[in-house]
């Protein structure tokens, strides 16, 4: 068994061990200690990273009992020295405990038992099997945070298996072995766990709720604690500055400037459109006397395309459409006809069309768009003459 340093001094960073065993997997060399300060993956919290005698540690694993460190290259020596990886270390013993605290918090003010929890990074996530409301949600990330600012110590307790029974809000599987390791928080949790955490809530700093979705007829609730959350934050803030800057405003003011702007882009869509349709028609009513339709429009966009095959094909549902335009950005293509032909499928000579042009897209058998690089467009007319064989076919 594995001497489990990482239990005994949680705020240790470096550590002497002697090398038990060491055998090569897959590529890789898996070394066992006498003892460590390498956490193993488990609990939903990743394992510790760092170096053993300078080679770098790259995953940790627990197997019955033994903890195999699985490094890139052998080690030398049989005595060795560890190095964890602190920062990333303490990072996920701030996150784990607001997890801690806040799953406590909804279990303590709503009921809501957590099904699952994950570190990945920055983030955690929890599984409730239930739908939350956004107000529970809310309200339990208030109460988590109080219990950070009051500074409660973490407690590591190893209790009877009937104290766990009547005060652990999640109980430990039937075949778990005894003593259960509980971390308690007084007032805030008190539930099995093989994580490692900050000695005392105020470490945490922060809890933020980032976001939450309907999950397998639940609810996952993601989260930041800690040194994330601050950078998260932080992030947001240089976001909301350019956004004031460009703006013009202060922060209260955003929202206004976007909502009157995305009025002012509605408006304009508006008027583009009246503008298409008095520019397009003409055009429209000429091409739509053909039975197919071949046009190009040089130094137009993919909406007027699109407006030009509308036209097109409400003023004669019977035309089968091939447009294209071509800009700096590109060649795009689009055929089809009106949703009521069913006699035709566009589908064949369009895929003819996009391959001579190198390009990508696709459709439905009415209607079929696509996209190539401006350097295709001398294959442009090659492209429309093969298509156009294709559908007189």
């Amino acid at each position: 068994m594995t001497q489990k340093l990482y239990y005994e001094d949680l705020y240790a960073r470096e550590f002497d061990a002697e090398v038990l065993n060491q055998f090569e997997r897959d590529g890789k060399f898996h070394v066992i200690l006498n003892k460590t300060l390498f956490f193993p993956s488990g609990g939903g919290q990743p394992c510790d990273t760092g170096f053993i005698d300078g080679v770098e540690v790259i995953e940790v694993i627990e197997r019955g009992g033994e903890i195999e460190h699985v490094l890139k290259q052998e080690l030398k020596n049989k005595n060795v020295h560890g190095v964890l990886n602190w920062e990333r270390r303490f990072e996920f013993m701030q996150q784990h405990l607001g997890e801690h605290l806040f799953a406590g918090m909804l279990y303590n003010l709503h009921q809501l038992h957590t099904a699952r929890m994950r570190i990945e990074g920055g983030n955690v996530s929890i599984d409730i099997d239930t739908p939350v409301k956004e107000s529970e949600i809310f309200e339990a990330e208030a109460a988590a945070n109080e219990a950070v600012w009051r500074d409660i110590p973490v407690e590591v307790i190893y209790p009877s298996m009937d104290e766990v029974k009547n005060f652990a809000r999640k109980l430990p599987p039937e075949n778990a072995e005894l003593p259960i390791r509980i971390v308690k928080v007084e007032g805030v949790d008190y539930v099995p766990c093989c994580g490692v955490h900050v000695s005392s809530t105020g470490q945490v700093g922060l809890i933020k709720i980032t976001s939450f979705e309907n999950h397998k007829g639940g609810t996952r609730i993601y989260l930041k604690c800690g040194t994330a959350a601050y950078r998260w934050l932080a992030s947001i803030y240089n976001e909301v500055r350019k956004a004031e800057s460009e703006l013009v405003c202060g922060y209260e003011g955003i929202n206004e400037k976007i909502l009157n702007l995305k009025t002012q882009i509605k408006d304009l869509k508006i008027e583009n459109e009246k503008t298409l349709e008095k520019f397009l028609r003409p055009l429209a009513e000429d091409l739509a006397k053909n039975k197919i339709v071949r046009h190009v429009l040089k130094n137009s966009t993919q909406d007027d395309v699109k407006h030009l095959f509308r036209l097109i094909t409400e003023i004669n549902h019977e035309a089968v459409v091939m447009l294209s335009s071509v800009n700096a950005g590109g060649v795009f293509i689009m055929f089809g006809t009106n949703r009521e032909n069913k006699n035709v499928d566009v589908r064949p000579a369009f895929k003819k069309a996009i391959s001579i042009l190198e390009g990508k897209g696709g459709g439905s058998a009415f209607s079929a768009q696509g996209f190539a690089d401006a350097g295709k467009s001398e294959k442009l007319d090659e492209a429309l003459d093969e298509a156009l064989k294709e559908l007189e076919r």
